[in-house]
């Protein structure tokens, strides 16, 4: 996919390690003959994280806009651990490459958000893409300050204390959900990270996939089939 049709994709907001699982999957039961990636790859996730994860595909260059395969995916699903760090680094710094020149280390949060809805995501989205965007950098060692990183992690919940407007303003597309769901979503999720020991990519593929099937199940069992 050329970096101009990228330009109009919305980046990834997927959770990391449901990219990381996804990646698994293809790597034990290997890319389709055809070609083609669709949604019924992963069949034990939600509907919902299953366009999340198509797109995710798209914007990173492992798939084109017909969902056919492209050179990167191959290197990504075989490689494990460190091996794909490695090669999932350059893709990180290629397609966020206007976002990383701003300064990693000094950005301010502000800065990061403000960046990333120039990247055409706002609302609940905006969140979620920027904790990809940040735990991507994180595992593949790109330098990104450690005020950003608490930021991420926090701003799911600081964003919903905001001040409630009464004065009848058009809501941006993504913020169509109600206080209230946002609220337990965004509770849950707290829980379920604290539930679950920090996943280490030099596990054994067997423990690896155990983690992936209880934390998605978990998941799945908590919020149910939830529409972006």
């Amino acid at each position: 996919m050329s970096d101009q049709t990228s330009k109009t994709l919305a980046p990834a907001y997927v959770p990391y390690a449901t990219f990381m699982s996804a990646l698994d999957n293809l790597r034990t039961h290997g890319i389709p003959n055809t070609g083609i990636i669709d949604k019924s790859l992963w069949d034990t996730q939600s509907g919902a994280i299953q366009g999340q994860l198509l797109l995710t595909f798209k914007f990173l260059g492992l798939i084109d806009e017909q969902n056919r395969v492209l050179p990167p995916l191959p290197v990504l699903s075989k490689a494990s651990g460190e091996d794909r760090k490695v090669a999932l680094k350059p893709i990180i710094e290629e397609k966020y490459k206007q976002v990383i020149a701003l300064g990693l280390s000094t950005i301010s949060p502000g800065q990061l958000d403000e960046a990333f809805r120039k990247l055409n995501v706002n609302g609940s989205t905006l969140i979620r893409a920027v904790r990809f965007f940040v735990k991507a950098c994180q595992e593949c060692g790109i330098p990104i300050s450690k005020r950003i990183v608490e930021n991420a992690r926090s701003s799911a919940v600081t964003a919903l204390r905001r001040p409630k407007k009464n004065g009848g303003g058009k809501r941006e597309p993504d913020e169509q959900h109600t206080s209230e769901e946002v609220r337990v979503s965004s509770s849950i999720e707290d829980k379920l990270l604290a539930k679950f020991p920090e996943f280490d990519p030099n596990w054994p593929d067997q423990l690896k996939a155990k983690w992936f099937e209880g934390f998605e199940r978990l998941m799945k069992s908590s919020l149910g089939e939830q529409k972006e």
